[in-house]
């Protein structure tokens, strides 16, 4: 029996290192998946219901804006969101029938804010004098054609482009949808 040589030690030494680097990458902490989940929810912006959800008979497709692109949404009031950290947004229009045929349009927009708070302040910045709080949702405020809206980070302002006694329903009922949709 031959003893085992210095050429040996360094053939069993490249065995030594990947067999300590398989035990340091182990020992390493993993991120929590629904930590993960949480964050690529938030990167993906504010959603907004789908028009069955919303009891809409349609829903134009959403578009979104950035910091970037926020000013072709809104040209004269980009300023006072991205102050507050505004992120992003999304927008879209539903339509609601009546018995009567007239249709009613309503638009959604959610904008994400950086904090809660931020959201918040811009709610209170832009709701209507004579708006009252909305049975049943916490934080949900409107008047004959305007509802807005906070959950967490995000605001949501709701305009029937139209008045009388069917705005204030679909104004409700998209809101109430809102609710259920995950941030």
């Amino acid at each position: 029996m031959n003893r085992p040589r210095a050429w040996h030690a360094l053939l069993v030494l490249p065995l030594a290192g990947a067999a300590l680097w398989l035990v340091q990458r182990g020992r390493t902490v993993r991120d929590d998946p629904s930590a993960v989940l949480a964050a690529l929810r938030t990167a993906a912006g504010p959603t907004l219901p789908d028009a069955g959800a919303a009891g809409a008979t349609a829903r134009s497709e959403p578009s979104s804006y950035t910091r970037d692109t926020l000013y072709e949404y809104i040209d004269g009031a980009a300023e006072a969101y991205l102050s507050r950290g505004f992120e992003r947004c999304a927008v879209a229009t539903y339509t609601f029938a009546s018995e009567a045929g007239a249709a009613l349009d309503v638009t959604a927009e959610v904008y994400r804010f950086g904090s809660p708070a931020a959201a918040r302040e811009q709610m209170e910045s832009e709701r209507p004098a004579a708006a009252e709080p909305v049975s049943g949702m916490p934080d949900a405020f409107a008047d004959a054609t305007t509802l807005v809206s906070v959950r967490g980070p995000d605001y949501l302002k709701l305009t029937a482009l139209g008045s009388g006694e069917l705005s204030s329903r679909p104004l409700t009922t998209v809101a109430a949808a809102w609710s259920k949709v995950r941030p």
